[in-house]
């Protein structure tokens, strides 16, 4: 009887603990907004947060955010693709463009 409880308690730890609480989810619904042009780069960071991917050319600067870099480590996952959001800028440090791979 008492294995019994122990089971059933350990099964009710398994399944509580791969709850997902609904806040969490909202709060990733923020980065899937498009930057406008003109947007300045502390607008883009407080959209999207910082990024690591930057390239400085003479017309301006390159960020690179990647979307879904953890999905390429898991395993058999065949079917990987990159998305990225590629945001230009101007010398002034304002969003002249943007592209969004899905």
């Amino acid at each position: 009887m008492k294995k019994m409880m122990a089971l059933l308690m350990a099964a009710g730890l398994l399944v509580g603990g791969c709850a997902t609480d609904s806040s969490s989810q909202s709060a990733a619904k923020p980065s899937e907004k498009n930057p406008e042009i003109g947007m300045t780069k502390e607008q883009v960071v407080g959209l999207y947060g910082p990024t690591e991917s930057r390239q400085m050319s003479s017309e301006g600067e390159t960020w690179i955010y990647h979307l879904n870099m953890g999905e390429a480590f898991i395993p058999f996952n065949f079917g990987y693709r990159p998305k990225t959001r590629i945001i230009h800028f101007d010398k002034d440090g304002k969003v002249t463009n943007w592209s969004y791979t899905k």
